[in-house]
Parts: structure tokens; sequence; C-alpha cells
């Protein structure tokens, strides 16, 4: 049996996406036959991370936690980054402690924290084992693209640890074309270990999952009027342009249109308290909400948005799109038209693109004058990912590409 070490900082319980899709990926593996252990931090995506054991085996999985106290949240930055050397420093520990016991063919890590795939990099070459790097975002290409002060001796420094870890890695896997390019062209890793395996659902909606969840919670959410419902899901952070929207809302506020918002992150207080300044009254947020709930909201829906700012294409990928399109939703992306979202949206004809707010209103009003277009929508969406996007799919895709010499 071949065993694998998996390091990220964020894992079940905690919803942040790189967790989700870990532990998805890590219980795939178990399935086709490899003993997979994670070094993970205590639950603390959210300040309502819910608690978690110290170890656990979960679907088969072993899960070793990382103690951070009471840092739970990511509202400011000096909260983060005591959160991120916290975990750093407790799983080099823990990873020494399991590769000095336990002999293991792989080391995989994502990037949360940014710089933990140094961590990889140096067990790999200490205990002689393969090292694989799945950077669902690149750093500091990201932080210096929304705006971050940098000195410039950082960003020189933590671009000679990339290429470390970038050389260290046998394989490296990203979840769109946009970012292996990137990859290639600026950072200089060999195209040949660059694997594109891209994202699914979380939670990947289908009939089964439908029907369990509407009977659970069957006339627990009101959120369908009469107005035609757009859905924005998600982290609420700074790799997404929200004035669009709000601005698009404006325009459309004697339309029979309401816009939601479901998440959290740094943008929230700004989100709402331009919505209660400018009193915009076809606009609400939500927080984080459960699993049944947001789906019956996200059926309830009859567009989806899916937005990142410009020069964050191929630097992130929104996976929310994902989930919109196992329901069957059709998507507005916002975006520069040759994102990998954007891409994917238009040449399936699953939604539709544009770049602002004026845009977004006039296609918006068009829709509502034709609403019979949302049918076709509808279904190429759910066509486009029961054909590329099914979580069985895509696990195949990383166990194939782990397991080739």
């Amino acid at each position: 049996m071949r065993r694998l070490l998996v390091i990220n900082q964020y894992f079940y319980p905690d919803i942040a996406s790189t967790g989700r899709y870990a532990i998805d990926i890590c219980s795939g593996l178990t399935r086709f036959g490899y003993d997979v252990y994670v070094i993970t931090g205590t639950p603390s995506y959210t300040i309502h991370s819910p608690d978690a054991p110290l170890s656990e085996i979960l679907n088969g999985v072993k899960v070793y936690r990382v103690p951070l106290g009471h840092i739970k949240g990511r509202d400011t930055i000096k909260l983060r980054i005591k959160g991120y050397i916290k975990f750093l420093f407790g799983a080099w520990k823990k990873a020494n402690k399991l590769l000095k016991s336990n002999k293991f063919d792989f080391i995989l890590t994502f990037h949360n924290p940014p710089l933990v795939g140094l961590i990889g990099a140096l067990l790999s070459k200490r205990y002689r084992c393969e090292f694989i790097y799945v950077p669902y975002d690149i750093h500091p290409d990201i932080l210096i693209a929304t705006g971050w002060k940098l000195p410039r001796f950082f960003i020189k420094i933590w671009d000679i640890l990339n290429k470390i870890i970038f050389g260290s890695a046998k394989k490296v896997i990203v979840p769109s074309e946009g970012m292996k390019r990137i990859i290639v062209d600026k950072k200089g890793v060999k195209e040949k270990k660059v694997y594109v395996i891209p994202l699914w659902g979380i939670p990947e909606i289908d009939v089964e999952t439908n029907d369990k969840i509407n009977e659970k919670t069957e006339g627990e959410v009101e959120v369908k009027s009469k107005e035609m419902l757009l859905l924005h899901s998600g982290n609420l952070g700074v790799l997404y342009p929200f004035d669009v929207i709000l601005d698009a809302a404006k325009n459309l506020k004697k339309e029979p249109v309401k816009f939601l918002f479901i998440g959290d992150g740094i943008k929230r207080k700004y989100l709402t308290n331009r919505i209660k300044n400018e009193n915009i009254q076809n606009v609400k947020v939500l927080p984080f909400q459960p699993t049944e709930k947001f789906v019956q909201i996200l059926n309830c829906s009859d567009i989806c948005l899916v937005t990142i700012g410009e020069g964050l294409e191929n630097l992130a990928l929104p996976s929310k799109t994902f989930t919109y399109l196992s329901a069957g939703r059709p998507v507005i992306s916002i975006m520069e038209p040759n994102a990998d979202i954007a891409r994917i949206i238009t040449q399936n004809d699953c939604g539709w693109n544009v770049k602002d707010a004026d845009e977004l209103a006039i296609l918006v009003k068009k829709i509502l004058k034709n609403p019979k277009i949302l049918k076709l929508k509808r279904e190429n969406a759910k066509r486009t990912y029961e054909e590329y996007f099914r979580k069985e799919k895509i696990i195949e895709k990383y166990v194939e590409v782990i397991s080739q010499p």
C-alpha cells in the first residue's frame, strides 16, 4: 500500500475551499488503495468554525490537527499571519514525527498557508519521498495584484522560496490552463511536470441530493418571490469586484430583480455599509449557510454570478462556479473574456460574460424580456458539468497523476 502525507492548514470541518477539496481528494485516494495521512490545523477559517479532535479517522483518512489555540477567523492580517506561523511550526514538528516512524512514498501540500509548500520541499529531500505541489492560488502575485504594498526585499525572498518549492516538486497540479501558463511562463517551471486538473462542485448538486435536502428542509427557507433572483456565494474577499454588482443593482432598482450575497470575508463590512448608506433595497447579504439551506437557496435562484478582478483571472479560480453548474444554473461571469471561467461559460453556452456594471444591467434587462432563454442555459449548464466536472471523474485524474512515475 502506497502511503501519502498531505499538509494543509484547512481541512474538514472547516469550510475553506482548499480544505473541502482536500478531504474529497484524500477520501478518493483511500478508495484506490492509498494509505493517507493529513496534517492540518484545528478548524479556524471563520470565527464560527466548529471544534474538532486533535486526531481522528475520516473516511479512512488519518487526520492529525495542529492546535491553533484561540485563533479563529481571517478578519485581520495580523490574525491570519499569527495562525499561519503557529500552523507552520506545528506542522513541521508533527510531519517529522510521522515521517520518522512511517515510510511515506509521497508528500502533497496545497497552498494554505502560502509557504506550506516549503515544508513539503524540505521534508521530501530529508526523507527521500516524492513531493507533489497543488497551488490553487499563486502567491505573492495575487497579493500584489490586489494592491498589497509588499516590500521589494520581501517579494524577492518569497520568489526565491517559490523557486525552491517548484523546483523540488516532481509534479505540480493546478486547476486551470491559465494558471499553468503563469507557472510555466513567469515562474520558470518545466511544462512537462505541470498538470491541469479542474475543480468540481462543493457541494455537488444532483437529483438525489436535491430530493434528500428538499424533504429534510421543506419550508425552512423562503427566498423566492416574483422577482428574478441573482445569487453570488462564497468568500467576500479582495479578489472580487462587488461594486460592479452593486452598481448594476442600483441601475435595476425599478426592475423585478433581487440580488443575494451569501458568504463572509474581509469585504463583507464594505459591502453591507455601501448597501445601507446608499439604500440599495434590491440587495441582501447573508452569512455562510448550512449546506441544506444553501442548496435550497441555490435551487430558488434564476441566475448565479461569479466574478474576479481584472488582472487576477489566471491567479485564482472561483470554485463556486462548479456548484452552480452542477445545479443546472446559468452563470453570468463578470471578468475579462479570456479568463478560464469566462471561456467555460461562453464556449458551452451555459451563461454569459460581462465586463462592467452597465453590461450586467443591460443583460439582465434583456433576460427579463425573454426569460425562456434560461431553460436552454440551464440544460447546457447541467450537461457541461456532467461531461467535464463530475467529482468522480476529477478524483480519478488525481489518482492517475499521483500514481504515474
